[in-house]
């Protein structure tokens, strides 16, 4: 299982839907921006966040953008300040 570093950004019109999204969001990865997060998922995990991100918008109304980060991206990322997206650049070994 291949895990691939994604961006999530959104725009949601709504202040109880747009409090949901990121909460939702929080569950899967760092926020990273106060609308953008960073999460490192496996394709069938996409699958199950887009499913889940469709529950919680109005389409017509809000927007959310989902950017996959290639390896040899990902390591050309520039961080000015603070970076809370380093979390997932740390090797894990699970026991």
């Amino acid at each position: 299982m291949i895990n691939v570093l994604f961006v999530v950004s959104y725009d949601v019109t709504d202040d109880k839907r747009r409090k949901e999204l990121s909460d939702y969001l929080e569950s899967y990865g760092v926020r990273v921006q106060y609308s953008v997060f960073e999460t490192e998922l496996a394709e069938s995990q996409l699958d199950q966040l887009v499913r889940g991100i469709k529950k919680r918008i109005k389409p017509e109304e809000d927007t959310v953008r989902i950017y996959p980060i290639t390896k040899g991206v990902r390591d050309k990322i520039v961080t000015i300040g603070k970076d809370k997206g380093r979390f997932f650049d740390q090797d894990v070994i699970v026991i």
